[in-house]
């Protein structure tokens, strides 16, 4: 039974193998295909190594230039996203400064605003509580100017 088996299968897989033909046509031109090669054109011999890109006729000597070449390439490539991950967080870390310098002033604004809120609430004469009301719009102007509604702690 077991034998019967193993032959089934050995000759299941016969009719996925496949060979290739290499011909040379009457123009010149090479053409690989399934098929004998046609009347007109010439079988030209492969070599029994598998296709590749990297040409395998001078000692290996091209695929370790193309080894190392792809290698120089991965660790510029990685040298590059390094580069770039540390100019990205040192404008985060620009941006984040700028943004709590910002926060900070619009805080001394608003420190400002309510001292000078609480200055004109207190019964002045006339001429001083003017002035401080015109203190008091430069102020919110601004607060209003730099957005700080945008700094505003919940």
């Amino acid at each position: 039974m077991k034998n019967l088996l193993l032959l089934g299968l050995l000759l299941g897989a016969e009719p996925c193998s496949a060979e290739v033909f290499k011909c040379r046509g009457a123009d010149g031109s090479v053409v690989y295909g399934q098929q004998p090669c046609p009347a007109g054109s010439q079988a030209v011999e492969m070599d029994r190594h598998p296709f590749s890109v990297i040409e395998q006729n001078d000692g290996g000597q091209t695929a370790k230039r193309y080894r190392e070449q792809l290698r120089q390439w991965s660790d510029l490539r990685d040298k590059s996203r390094q580069a770039d991950a540390k100019a990205e967080l040192r404008e985060r870390s620009a941006q984040r400064r700028k943004w709590l310098a910002e926060r900070e002033h619009c805080r001394r604004l608003d420190a400002k605003r309510a001292a000078l809120d609480a200055n004109l609430r207190r019964g002045q004469p006339l001429q001083e509580a003017e002035r401080v009301k015109l203190r008091l719009a430069k102020v919110e102007d601004q607060m209003q100017d730099r957005a700080c509604h945008l700094y505003k702690e919940d």
